[in-house]
């Protein structure tokens, strides 16, 4: 049976060969003769203190960690920490000096208000047709979206473009596309109410730089963050409701359909959703 390594038995080899200098931070003179009696001590020392103290504790560890972090990482008491109402008065000047759809495309990149933009691959924009009357605003990206840089390019955003394709639009000629999020949340949970409303005055100057005739809100999110409504999506879908707010100035049509990765999940609601874009095909057909 292989002797179970002892760790003070290095370290005596080391003392044994008046070899201390390696394991002590003051130099040593090896042209001085030791005293032995002093050197008896210095081993008896050495054998019984602690290089290597366990911590048997999660709790013990992270609270370990965290002095360590905090010790190696510089504090500047200078460094300004903003609230919410200051970052987001960041945001609405950013917002409102971009001209058009590439200058605000180019604010939203260059903003570092939102935590979640630490986190994710790319800011997620827009796509399709940016001349198009119909604007459809989602929730937040997700993986496909976050690695590619384009909203609803996963699963559910095939899903969208077959229920639109089915009333004869797609996204390169008849629909322009984008998000109340620009950024991934992790492990795709839903945006706070702070992520929302950070990222709120670059939404707005998207509708307004836009000028769409319709919105069309996918998902409860996304009609939430619109609308400012709590309401069930079940009793919201499908009606056409007038969205006048302050930074336009006319009224615009708001139309809320279910997500698709909600579709995907309840397949017994894809025949209400097909009476929504059959409403949807109505309504535009009116606008031609």
């Amino acid at each position: 049976m292989k002797k179970p390594h002892n760790l003070t038995d290095p370290l005596q080899f080391y003392l044994d060969s008046d070899l201390n200098e390696i394991i002590s931070e003051k130099s040593q003179n090896h042209f001085l003769q030791k005293d032995p009696q002093k050197k008896l001590e210095e081993k008896k020392s050495v054998s019984t203190q602690s290089f290597v103290k366990p911590i048997f504790s999660t709790s013990d560890a992270i609270s370990t960690l965290a002095a360590l972090a905090k010790k190696s990482v510089p504090t500047n008491h200078d460094e300004k920490f903003l609230s919410l109402d200051e970052i987001v008065a960041q945001a609405k000047k950013a917002a409102q000096a971009a001209k058009d759809l590439p200058s605000l495309r180019k604010a939203v990149e260059n903003f570092d208000g939102c935590n979640l933009k630490k986190m994710a691959t790319n800011t997620v924009f827009c796509d399709g047709n940016p001349t198009s009357k119909v604007m459809v605003i989602g929730e937040a990206p997700g993986n496909h979206e976050d690695l590619q840089g384009i909203p609803f390019c996963g699963d559910s955003g095939k899903v969208l473009d077959d229920m639109f394709r089915a009333i004869h639009m797609t996204r390169a000629e008849n629909f322009y596309i984008t998000n109340v999020i620009f950024w991934r949340p992790p492990g795709n949970r839903r945006p706070t109410d702070e992520e929302l409303a950070i990222c709120r005055p670059f939404v707005e100057r998207h509708i307004q730089l836009l000028n769409p005739e319709v919105l069309v809100l996918v998902g409860a999110t996304s009609m939430a963050a619109i609308l400012g409504l709590r309401d069930p999506i079940g009793t919201v879908r499908g009606k056409f409701m007038d969205y006048a707010p302050k930074f336009l100035s006319r009224k615009i049509k708001t139309f809320t359909i279910f997500h698709p990765s909600y579709l995907m999940r309840q397949a017994s609601k894809k025949k209400v959703a097909w009476q929504d874009m059959l409403a949807l095909e109505e309504f535009l057909e009116t606008k031609r």
